[in-house]
């Protein structure tokens, strides 16, 4: 514990918050959905700069060629919270 936090008022303008988003099971949400043209890449929690490169390069071939060639994320599909087919988590650091 500190007390002094306590009596220390924090200067509004110098603050900074965010959102840390999740999906129910913790992965990102990447690629289309039925509505033609729009396509997810978000869900990444705290980690969406870090996975950024491969996001956009599986993203933009998903736009393209309808999927992603260098990587399979087709099991991060939208689909998966409909369907029940939810990821497991097996090694997170």
């Amino acid at each position: 514990r500190s007390p002094f936090l306590y009596r220390t008022k924090p200067i509004l303008e110098k603050c900074r918050a965010g959102l840390y988003e999740n999906t129910p099971d913790h992965h990102a949400i990447l690629g289309g959905c039925s509505i033609a043209g729009l396509y997810f890449a978000n869900g990444f929690s705290g980690l969406g700069v870090m996975h950024s490169p491969a996001t956009g390069r599986a993203l933009s071939e998903i736009m393209l060629d309808g999927k992603a060639s260098f990587l399979d994320v087709s099991c991060l599909n939208l689909t998966r919270f409909a369907t029940g087919e939810l990821l497991h988590e097996t090694a997170f650091i």
